[in-house]
């Protein structure tokens, strides 16, 4: 799976950001506009971000490393469970040699990411609570 820098990179991230539910944000709690989506693209906001490309089949999700080893994740439904997520997670973590340690943030009602990163070796080692003023 190459990895690949498009100048439709930032459509694509925002397909990719529109079809996830909701369960699986962690930054956001209502879908960006697609100015804000590129203002946030402009301000590089992760160490290494990459649009995941299978030559038969076109683009199919992406994979980050944030400026603290955090892994973001994420396949269009339909490449979902197809070996994809964990090809892209080696090649991550192989480009990334020098990381001794490599994070993955999830929210808890997403088990299936839970699971995903669990299987790949990872271990879990806490849980972050939020507290925001004026939310009930």
């Amino acid at each position: 799976m190459p990895i690949a820098r498009v100048k439709e990179g930032p459509h694509i991230l925002y397909r990719l950001l529109a079809t996830r539910p909701k369960q699986v944000n962690i930054s956001h709690r209502k879908m960006p506009s697609y100015a804000q989506h590129l203002a946030f693209l402009k301000r590089r906001p992760y160490k290494a971000w990459y649009l995941l490309r299978v030559p038969s089949l076109g683009f199919v999700g992406s994979v980050y490393l944030s400026k603290s080893d955090e892994i973001g994740l994420f396949l269009f439904r339909e490449y979902q469970g197809k070996g994809f997520g964990r090809e892209a997670l080696r090649l991550l973590m192989a480009k990334h040699r020098t990381v001794k340690r490599f994070l993955a943030n999830i929210n808890p009602k997403n088990k299936r990411s839970a699971r995903f990163f669990k299987e790949m070796g990872f271990i879990h080692i806490q849980n972050t609570y939020e507290f925001v003023k004026g939310r009930s």
